[in-house]
């Protein structure tokens, strides 16, 4: 049945409106698994409370305070758009469907943008600064005042070698005051150039490193089953790697979420519909990344 001049605002509001909402939050995304959403009710967001890790002390006479730095840093939300054009004409010759698909696809790749800057900024952490004013990936953290540094970076190639050696890095990553964190990683995050390496590490049955052999005869792989596997096309340098803690309450990366994507139209009555004889069906949101605790990551940049 063909779609009149009146049907077109109901159509957009009751169906596009629909198929964008309903393909959004199916679309497959993988940027939860690294990233922890932070509400934000402001243009910028001050973060000074990372890197504060207050201890358990038993109490005698009164409570002490911890005696932590506040760091400034801040997350500013930045405006993001994608919009696309239809022919009014479109619509009355009954091409909905085709409509309906492309709206569809703004939805996927709207979701998938997440995935972008949050495996983006994973990426360039051996360059970008974290809450305390080094890079997300460095050799000397400072912890606290207790005049200690600590490293979550290494240059070695993926291997079982140097995957076993950071995860005992990790697992010996102190708080502010010196005391063990309890820090042990669950996921390992590759390129898909080393997505092959990865999985022979992590399923394979006996020791992997290199699967000859004089190696297999060394009894089971340790690795496997240890860690989950995430292959992101967004980490764009080959042979970088990276190792995280998903399970602390601050992952490795903040999305910051002002305004979650809302679907918009100029139709019929506009301007633009009445000059120009199209619609145009449009999203908009606000939200940022940045860095979380580092160290609840390790990044690996191989030469």
């Amino acid at each position: 049945m063909p779609i009149t001049s009146g049907d077109i605002s109901g159509l957009l509001l009751a169906g596009l409106k629909t198929a964008f909402f309903n393909t959004y939050q199916e679309s497959p995304h993988q940027w939860d698994k690294i990233a922890t959403m932070i509400p934000s009710e402001k243009d910028t967001e001050h973060y000074a409370w990372l890197g504060a890790l207050p201890g358990v002390n038993e109490f005698v006479d009164e409570r002490k305070t911890g005696d932590l730095s506040g760091y400034d840093y801040f997350i500013k939300n930045k405006t993001w758009e994608s919009t696309i054009g239809v022919d009014r004409a479109a619509l009355e010759d009954d091409q909905y469907g085709q409509i309906a698909m492309r709206v569809k696809q703004m939805a996927s790749t709207a979701n998938q943008h997440l995935d972008l800057v949050t495996f983006g900024l994973l990426a360039t952490g051996f360059a970008s600064l974290c809450y305390d004013g080094l890079p997300m990936f460095n050799a000397a953290h400072p912890l606290g005042k207790t005049g200690v540094t600590q490293s979550n970076i290494g240059t070695d190639a993926l291997s079982a070698t140097s995957l076993q050696s950071a995860i005992t890095q990790m697992m010996r990553f102190q708080d502010d005051v010196g005391r063990p964190m309890g820090v042990v990683p669950d996921m390992l995050c590759v390129s898909p150039e080393n997505y092959w390496e990865a999985a022979t590490l992590l399923n394979s049955a006996f020791f992997p490193d290199p699967l000859t052999t004089a190696n297999q005869q060394l009894g089971i792989n340790p690795l496997k089953g240890l860690l989950n596997l995430v292959v992101s096309p967004f980490l764009t340098d080959p042979n970088d790697w990276f190792l995280l803690d998903t399970k602390r309450t601050v992952k490795a990366i903040i999305l910051q979420m002002r305004k979650e994507f809302e679907f918009n139209a100029l139709e019929q009555d506009t301007e633009t519909g009445f000059l120009r004889d199209t619609f145009y069906y449009g999203v908009r949101a606000r939200y940022n990344v940045g860095y979380g605790d580092w160290r609840s990551a390790f990044g690996a940049q191989v030469a």
